[in-house]
């Protein structure tokens, strides 16, 4: 089963903010129309109960994990915008991170009968709203990486396209699969929070390929001069990096030798 996550990348043009060195505050806004709904026999909590609204958060780079507590409310609440907030300390996030809204038990009350079923130890987590990976800004957001288990190779990309012009670039277009139940997947980071050289030569080797289907389709030329390519395009992705990163692009050969004399050192946030 592939993983796939809702990815959002944070990047500050102004290349000021480090999230070594600087703190990320973040707030959640959820709507929840009907809070009645969730309670009772046919929801996810007694009806005496009170239901609390979190963020749990993960950094595996960092091997850290947490959670910000937000609102609760009963059945009997007429709220209906619920907000958690949250502030990361300098050094905690590194590469990505992910946030879930979750709903828990935040107080239990007296079940009845036809509620023996539901949960009613508090603390315990009762259903997730949604689930958001955060990229930090650096050459390791430049491609969708996701994870998958089976029992193939290490890695291979996926590409769907028709035409680079007007195809947008993301993970539906183009993306690397990792495969979690592959004996060397455990070699890819350094002390589990570092791209290790196997993981830098399966990110280059990633956008060679992408580099090079794209350049089999338009003249590199034309490429670069934007001709003819929307904005969002796979054509825009590929020259933002061959100008991001001065690569040459003159045959197979010289791509793969630039991709790590200009790349290597830079990457990071992969995973």
């Amino acid at each position: 089963m592939e993983n796939v996550l809702n990815r959002m990348s944070l990047a500050d043009e102004s290349g000021e903010w480090d999230p070594e060195r600087h703190n990320l505050r973040f707030k959640r806004t959820i709507v929840i129309p009907n809070v009645r709904i969730l309670f009772g026999r046919d929801g996810v909590a007694p009806e005496k109960a009170q239901i609390g609204i979190a963020v749990r958060w993960t950094s595996k780079p960092s091997r850290q994990r947490g959670v910000f507590a937000g609102d609760g409310f009963t059945i009997s609440s007429e709220q209906t915008v619920f907000s958690i907030q949250g502030e990361f300390p300098p050094g905690i996030l590194r590469d990505h991170f992910e946030l879930s809204t979750i709903l828990y038990l935040k107080a239990s009350g007296a079940v009845q009968e036809d509620e023996r079923h539901l949960a009613n130890v508090p603390g315990v987590e009762i259903g997730v709203l949604d689930s958001v990976t955060f990229f930090l800004s650096g050459v390791g957001s430049v491609l969708p990486i996701f994870t998958t288990k089976d029992n193939g190779p290490l890695w291979k990309v996926e590409r769907y396209w028709e035409d680079p012009r007007t195809d947008p670039f993301d993970e539906t277009s183009f993306r690397i699969l990792l495969n979690e139940n592959h004996p060397d997947y455990r070699h890819l980071y350094t002390d589990g929070l570092n791209p290790s050289p196997l993981m830098k030569e399966v990110f280059l080797s990633a956008l060679q390929i992408l580099i090079e289907d794209v350049l089999d389709q338009v003249p590199s030329h034309e490429l670069i001069a934007g001709r003819d390519a929307d904005e969002d395009s796979m054509c825009a992705a590929v020259k933002y990096m061959i100008e991001t990163f001065d690569l040459a692009v003159s045959s197979k050969e010289v791509l793969a030798f630039s991709l790590r004399d200009k790349i290597y050192d830079k990457i990071g946030g992969i995973g």
